[in-house]
């Protein structure tokens, strides 16, 4: 069993997500690390078309997201997720973004910490997860069991004083 999270959502950097520095803007890493969240919950079962036929759906509550290194146009990148955490309605989750160097290596160009929630859109309030979604949940859960916490969760942003 491997100790790094799976790839859940891989992507070419575009044109239109580069910002004058010439690199990606910090709004599109957010994009990015978006498009492996609704993988992963279309993968737990929880899609748009099950959102569309149930009103049973998820909201992200909060964000903690880092950039370490920038990315550049056309430069390939993978995203893997790690269940840090879940009860019957939340999911705490961590994203981490590889980028593909060309000479094949890869290096950690962002991360984010993410806490979602089911929700009824019924009522708007948080729910329970369906069944066979907590069942998916628990089974993740499970073949994650030994992947090693990161250690930069739960980080609190400040000026480190010397």
């Amino acid at each position: 069993m491997s100790d790094k999270a799976p790839v859940i959502y891989s992507t070419p950097i575009k044109s239109e997500w580069l910002d004058y520095n010439n690199h990606m803007n910090v709004a599109y890493y957010v994009l990015i690390f978006d498009h492996a969240g609704e993988q992963l919950v279309a993968d737990l079962g929880l899609g748009e078309e099950v959102t569309r036929e149930t009103d049973i759906s998820w909201m992200v509550l909060e964000n903690h997201i880092t950039y370490n290194n920038e990315v550049v146009l056309d430069q390939p990148v993978d995203v893997r997720m790690q269940l840090l955490d879940h009860d019957s309605k939340r999911l705490h989750l961590y994203f981490e973004m590889y980028a593909q160097s060309d000479d094949g290596s890869e290096y950690l160009a962002s991360t984010l910490e993410q806490m979602l929630m089911c929700v009824n859109l019924k009522e708007r309030k948080g729910s329970d997860f369906p069944a066979a979604v907590k069942s998916n949940i628990e089974q993740l859960a499970a073949t994650q069991a030994n992947i090693p916490k990161p250690e930069n969760i739960g980080r609190k942003i400040g000026i480190r004083r010397k």
